[in-house]
């Protein structure tokens, strides 16, 4: 009987001090630390529209205390380029995202003057950076900003002085989304160059819009599609030039060489960058560009096909 009351007086200890320990309260959770370049997009009332994009975007962890180079635009830049909180807040989360992460360069940046350097980025596609001849950087041929980045962390921030284009994964991508290059889309798939000769390397592709095959005879997609696909990869590889070239570093008047050997002249006319092959009667005339497509080639659209 005394065995069964100790046995008894002993649980209900146990389950004293059981209870005890468990109405302990449980420490405060450890603080999150705010990293240097979240204070610096919360703080900075400069960067405001950025930050509503680093928030559309859920990209919030970007903004960890990082190593990468960080291209930012301040709210001046952005307002340029027609960007409001109202559009922000409109625009899809994924072309933000895409947009975003084109701007964390990989590492630190130590451009040449007068040649392009690839550099990774977050996006996978290439930024491609030199110096112009006023010591700034240029990027893409259209971008600068100053030369000297600012410490912020581990990371190192660069303002860019307009708006750095979005870069596209892949060039099939890029004339997919383009309803202007529909059968310079076609052509590139028909012909299957993009597989199996651009994958490596760097080129530069001269695009022509529709109205430039509808000229040389080709009324639709449909004629493209029943095309004699011999005469289609000949056409594709005409119109790609080995090297990478943007507007502020095209060799006039060349030649640059495309991807069967045949030399490209370049001029620049009535305000307009022109280039013809050898059986062009009339150059072909730039239309827009500097367009980076994955991590090795770069995109002009032409009014004309480039013909050898």
């Amino acid at each position: 009987m005394k065995k069964s009351v100790w046995i008894t007086i002993g649980s209900l200890l146990g389950m004293f001090f059981i209870g005890v320990l468990s109405c302990k309260k449980a420490p405060p959770p450890k603080p999150i630390p705010i990293t240097p370049l979240q204070t610096l997009i919360n703080s900075d009332t400069t960067l405001t529209l950025f930050h509503e994009m680093i928030l559309v975007a859920n990209d919030a962890a970007l903004l960890a205390d990082t190593t990468e180079t960080i291209l930012i635009p301040r709210n001046a830049v952005l307002e340029a380029a027609g960007y409001t909180n109202v559009t922000i807040d409109s625009t899809s989360s994924y072309l933000l995202d895409q947009t975003i992460r084109y701007q964390y360069v990989l590492g630190a940046l130590s451009p040449d003057s007068g040649t392009y350097t690839a550099y990774p980025t977050l996006l996978g596609a290439s930024l491609y950076i030199e110096k112009d001849s006023t010591g700034e950087l240029m990027m893409n041929g259209g971008t600068t900003a100053p030369n000297a980045g600012t410490a912020v962390g581990k990371a190192t921030v660069y303002y860019l002085n307009s708006l750095l284009p979005p870069a596209v994964d892949s060039l099939p991508i890029l004339l997919q989304e383009d309803t202007s290059l529909a059968m310079f889309a076609a052509a590139v798939s028909l012909s299957n160059v993009y597989d199996s000769l651009l994958l490596t390397g760097n080129y530069t592709v001269f695009a022509p819009v529709n109205a430039a095959f509808q000229a040389a005879g080709y009324d639709s997609v449909t004629a493209i599609d029943s095309a004699n696909v011999d005469s289609l990869i000949t056409l594709v590889e005409g119109q790609v030039v080995k090297g990478v070239y943007f507007t502020n570093n095209f060799p006039i008047p060349g030649p640059v060489t495309d991807i069967l050997g045949n030399s490209i002249t370049i001029g620049h006319a009535g305000g307009g960058w022109q280039f013809a092959a050898s059986g062009n009667a009339v150059p072909a005339n730039w239309l827009s560009g500097n367009q980076v497509s994955g991590t090795n080639i770069v995109v002009h659209k032409t009014d004309a096909i480039l013909s050898p």
